[in-house]
């Protein structure tokens, strides 16, 4: 059961920080974005245009900071650490809430924008069924 916790974290983990790479390296705002926006990159001011990176940069560090915090809690779920699981809990909810937020409140904005909420409640329900699962494996 606790392979399985694992995997479900790691999963998570390793998204976490593919999603922080992908929004690091962007030099202009995703496809959604600009269906939120109602423009193209190329329409925006130059001075918006470096905000909007600097806000990607800064989206793509949180998504790295909870695949990498993930990771390493990882090393103390494995070893079966009473805490692991609440602290791996707590931490991707304070990190996939605000996500989920922002995901729904643009596309109730632009119902047509292909926002990622469905990747954000997935990594969500496998959180919970890993930490589920870990508790279980500790009882």
């Amino acid at each position: 059961m606790l392979d399985l916790a694992l995997t479900a974290v790691l999963l998570v983990a390793l998204a976490g920080i593919v999603f922080g790479v992908r929004y690091m390296r962007r030099d202009a705002f995703l496809p959604y974005h600009a269906a939120v926006a109602g423009k193209s990159w190329s329409e925006l001011d130059p001075g918006v245009q470096i905000i909007i990176l600097g806000m990607l940069k800064i989206i793509g560090g949180g998504f790295a900071t909870l695949g990498v915090t993930l990771l390493w809690l990882c090393f103390a779920l494995y070893g079966s650490a009473r805490w692991a699981p609440w602290a791996i809990l707590t931490i991707s909810a304070a990190a996939l809430g605000p996500m989920l937020y922002v995901a729904i409140k643009l596309r109730s904005f632009r119902p047509e924008a292909q926002t990622p909420v469905r990747p954000t409640v997935a990594m969500m329900v496998l959180i919970v069924v890993g930490v589920g699962l870990s508790i279980l494996a500790q009882s």
